[in-house]
């Protein structure tokens, strides 16, 4: 069908078998691409243009590593509450990937897709952080749900992503990483010790880390 790509067959066009197999998608795919903008809404609008000109001169194709190009910007809702709801809109940068025309939502890390409030206040209200936030009580248990069923794959990227770095773990700290990290106590804990090691540990809040970690880039978890 005209006017839709392929995913995979970079390799392909050069003459020889593609590595992996076609995957033919429309050009209007929407991606979210979560990344550190500053630590919160404040810091991100004092200088967008600063944080959207990193993102261009650097942001590959997570599907075929071509460097990706500016797109458009559009609102996007940025509720915090805790006492009150205070509800913002705030511009957000869309990229596209000129060969497989792939279109991606660059999200700053304090941002997950399907959710309006921003990642700080929900992390608050799961970890106990904030007792009584006036979202309501259905909302906190949807939150506190998710970050449950989540936690699994969240732990999975975090100790995958610092094992794999190649930094010179001690024999407990592998154990931590490989069987004894448990809960919101245990992330922080996996990104404190990922700090001590040097990597790159600059984000928002802890849930804004995990979703740093994981590749590709959009299969954010928290």
């Amino acid at each position: 069908m005209k006017g839709w790509g392929e995913v995979g067959c970079v390799e392909a066009r050069s003459g020889s078998p593609p590595l992996t197999p076609c995957v033919r998608l429309p050009p209007w795919v929407l991606m979210p691409i979560i990344t550190f903008m500053g630590v919160g809404v404040i810091a991100y609008l004092e200088t967008p243009d600063t944080w959207w000109d990193a993102v261009l001169a650097t942001q590959l194709c997570p599907h075929c590593l071509c460097l990706c190009r500016r797109h458009s910007v559009r609102e996007r809702a940025a509720w915090t509450q805790f006492l009150l709801r205070i509800s913002e809109r705030i511009p957000v940068l869309r990229i596209y990937c000129p060969r497989c025309r792939h279109t991606y939502t660059i999200l700053p890390d304090f941002l997950t897709p399907r959710h309006r409030y921003q990642v700080p206040v929900r992390e608050a209200v799961v970890s106990g952080a904030e007792p009584l936030p006036a979202c309501g009580a259905q909302t906190v248990t949807r939150w506190t749900r998710a970050f449950r069923q989540a936690l699994p794959l969240a732990i999975h990227h975090v100790t995958a992503w610092i094992l794999t770095a190649g930094v010179p773990l001690r024999g407990q700290e592998q154990r931590f990483l490989t069987g004894e990290m448990r809960g919101y106590a245990g992330l922080q804990l996996g990104r404190h010790l990922a700090a001590q090691y040097g990597l790159d540990t600059l984000a928002s809040s802890v849930f804004g880390w995990v979703n740093h970690t994981c590749d590709p880039p959009h299969a954010f978890v928290l």
